[in-house]
């Protein structure tokens, strides 16, 4: 629905490059006193990089790892306390629910410094997110938070890819794909489902809808990856 003339919308530019960014971020919002019901992240990037850490004042982490992941989890966390505030909080991220497979070397190569392929960043991005995200909503359970997998969507995903390649990913978007408009109202219906109200964590497929679907290794690496995610947010909370 459109707004009315009593609402108001703020724009904030936000590098999500930056962990120290995406805290100070939270901080003013915090700081600002407004309530907060609901947060959606959909930050993302998509090119055939190598690892390619951002600069060390940023967090030094693999830049795909941050956009996917770290930034989003630390934007949650530091927002958590005001979404518990809510009569009805909700979180969702939005990337790969159900599609990625596990990462094997959660344990051994947890920030892929050491082995780095573009399968293991996706994998591992999805992976943490399904065990980050988890453990949040258990940190706060009035709070329902939610990873959900958008599907093919005609957007202008994948810019910064070659053009051979980009010019194939555009035409399977007209193909396969639904409009943003169409996938943002599936992905919104999670935020105004009342069987996702109430808090609990819950994966959602391209419709918006539960899918019990965790990947392999999701309850074995569940310890390990939450404490090594902890262990870099520590710094930025």
């Amino acid at each position: 629905p459109g707004g009315g003339a009593d609402e108001k919308f703020d724009f904030a530019a936000l590098d999500a490059f930056s962990l120290p960014a995406c805290a100070r971020f939270a901080e003013e919002v915090a700081a600002s006193k407004r309530p907060v019901d609901m947060l959606v992240m959909t930050q993302g990037m998509a090119t055939f990089q190598g690892y390619t850490p951002t600069p060390t004042e940023k967090g030094g982490l693999d830049e795909k790892l941050t956009l996917h992941y770290f930034s989003r989890i630390l934007l949650a966390r530091k927002l958590a306390p005001l979404l518990s505030q809510s009569s009805d909080g909700r979180v969702l991220t939005v990337l790969s629910a159900g599609v990625h497979g596990p990462h094997a070397g959660y344990a051994t190569d947890f920030d892929l410094r050491g082995n780095y392929s573009l399968k293991k960043a996706a994998d591992a991005s999805g992976f943490y997110t399904d065990i980050g995200f988890e453990a949040l909503s258990a940190e706060h359970p009035s709070v329902a938070v939610a990873h959900a997998a958008p599907g093919i969507v005609a957007t202008s995903w994948g810019t910064e890819l070659p053009g051979a390649v980009r010019a194939l990913v555009r035409v399977l978007q007209g193909a396969l794909g639904r409009s943003h408009e169409d996938c943002g109202e599936f992905m919104f219906r999670a935020l105004y489902n009342d069987k996702l109200g109430g808090g609990g964590f819950h994966l959602l497929d391209e419709f918006g809808e539960a899918t019990g679907q965790r990947t392999a290794l999701h309850d074995v690496a569940r310890e390990s990856v939450w404490k090594d995610t902890q262990a870099i947010l520590a710094k930025y909370m």
